[in-house]
């Protein structure tokens, strides 16, 4: 897939001096692939914890309990 960014001049520029043609894409990808990770990482670590917490459990079951007269 290709697709289109905008990068700042500077950044542009000392990017292509550094990576050769042919090297781009990859880096990119590698970069983005490293990026997505920790993101992901960072959000199962916050839904643990959200799993264990106790008064968020129970907060939830008593909003699923409640009976607002409409069915679904």
């Amino acid at each position: 897939m290709r697709m289109t960014l905008s990068i700042p001049d500077d950044v542009a520029r000392r990017f292509q001096a550094a990576v050769p043609a042919r090297r781009r894409s990859r880096l990119v990808t590698l970069l983005l692939e490293r990026e997505l990770s920790e993101r992901d990482k960072s959000l199962a670590a916050a839904c643990r914890a959200a799993n264990r917490d106790r008064a968020l459990a129970r907060e939830i079951d008593e909003w699923q309990a409640f009976d607002d007269g409409f069915e679904e």
